[in-house]
């Protein structure tokens, strides 16, 4: 007895093409789902790295009874820059041996950049001071000029961080003489870091849960580079508060502090004094009581026109004494 045959039956074309239509489609719908939730999950992380920073800016000052300076300032003749808050934190976070590695209490910033194996333990990944949403190199490709300690000019290349201490609701001075020399000692150095400055909480008066602490700060919108351990007044160079036109309103990476008053979160003006992040939105702080919030870009902002006349400008300011709601 014959066996019946029965004819093969394969895709058309036609059929094949549908199938692959329905897969991109479904990719396409699946995608940005995907990319949400993996935003979320760094998003998270960045705000746990906020959160270990305030528990260690605390733990500091549970044995100093002040919040770090916001850098140490160093005069010579070389204008040596030096260490700023984030490196003095290092054994609060668990980061004792990198902290004796570079010696923060034995030598400056400066001279710490003439060490070989300073600067090898300088480029090492600091995770807790990286937002994992900042897609800029691990190792930042500005340089760092040693200059005024040798005649040396070689470029020194350290890792990136992405978190700032705030300064004040204004421009950043070096302290209140030098403010109000220029005529704007209202609203400057009312932040909590600024050089040699000793903020405790007493000096707070706003209330802990109404002064930011340290904000986000991301590589692409600062316009130059933000390293780990460097201390700055322009992107390459280590001095510190030289001539006049050595002065700037930003500290850069760990050393990092911000006088933001002019400048709005996430915005085009002047985004090296800003805080910024590649979270859509806004960024992420953490205030002085220790809580993380997300601000929104568009909060109440009136900048350039008062030191303290809005909303962030209160958070910013410490002791302004005005009223804070919702935000």
């Amino acid at each position: 007895m014959q066996t019946p045959h029965f004819p093969r039956r394969g895709f058309t074309l036609i059929e094949l093409l549908v199938v692959i239509a329905i897969i991109a489609v479904l990719i396409a719908l699946l995608l940005p789902a995907v990319q949400q939730a993996r935003e979320a999950a760094r998003r998270t992380q960045c705000k746990n790295n906020l959160k270990q920073i305030g528990l260690a800016l605390h733990n500091y000052m549970d044995a100093f009874n002040v919040l770090p300076p916001g850098q140490v300032d160093v005069y010579s003749g070389g204008d040596q820059g030096n260490w700023g808050w984030g490196a003095m934190i290092l054994p609060q976070m668990e980061l004792g041996a990198a902290y004796a590695t570079i010696n923060v209490t034995g030598n400056t910033l400066g001279e710490a950049l003439l060490d070989t194996t300073k600067i090898n333990a300088m480029r090492n990944t600091i995770s807790v001071f990286q937002c994992p949403s900042d897609t800029g190199p691990n190792i930042t490709d500005r340089d760092i000029n040693p200059k005024g300690l040798t005649s040396s000019t070689s470029d020194v290349f350290l890792v990136r961080a992405n978190y700032a201490g705030n300064g004040g609701s204004w421009r950043l001075y070096k302290d209140k003489a030098a403010a109000a020399a220029a005529g704007r000692d209202i609203g400057c150095v009312n932040g909590l870091f600024w050089a040699n400055s000793s903020v405790s909480f007493k000096d707070v008066v706003d209330g802990s849960s109404n002064t930011i602490l340290v904000g986000e700060r991301c590589w692409s919108m600062a316009q130059f580079g933000t390293d780990s351990f460097k201390n700055s007044s322009q992107p390459h160079g280590t001095h510190i508060y030289g001539g006049a036109a050595d002065i700037s309103n930003t500290y850069y990476g760990m050393a990092d502090v911000l006088g933001c008053g002019e400048s709005f979160i996430n915005g085009p003006s002047y985004p090296r004094d800003s805080f910024n992040s590649l979270h859509v939105g806004g960024a992420q702080f953490v205030l002085m009581d220790g809580s993380v919030r997300f601000i929104s870009a568009s909060i109440d902002h009136n900048k350039s026109t008062a030191a303290i006349d809005s909303m962030y400008e209160r958070l910013l300011g410490r002791d302004d004494g005005q009223p804070v709601g919702d935000f």
